[in-house]
């Protein structure tokens, strides 16, 4: 069998180079650290999407499948994006777009 050679980003390629260092050193990472990390990057990228929330139906489609999402699988900080969303929509500090 033939073995390819790379084809991710330079930066993909660092990060699972230094992954696989901290596995050989450390024998592997525990499920618990690997689950929290990924509902960090959830809880991240949830902030992101209200920051860039702009009043369109396409983005509040996107918003609250994020939040369900979210919330189903136990991210902290949940209810206060949601409190942040609300006073972004309460405070008027979203486009102004022509009523139809």
């Amino acid at each position: 069998m033939k073995i390819r050679p790379f084809r991710g980003s330079r930066a993909m390629r660092r990060q699972l180079e230094r992954i696989s260092e901290r596995m050989d050193r450390e024998g592997g990472i525990p499920h618990a650290v690997i689950m929290q990390e990924c509902l960090d990057d959830m809880a991240r990228e949830l902030k992101r999407m209200v920051a860039a929330y702009d009043g369109s139906a396409r983005k509040a489609k996107e918003l609250l499948e994020g939040f369900l999402i979210a919330e189903a699988e136990g991210v902290k900080g949940v209810a206060e994006l949601r409190r942040s969303l609300a006073g972004k929509l309460s405070t008027g500090k979203l486009s102004k777009r022509k009523a139809a």
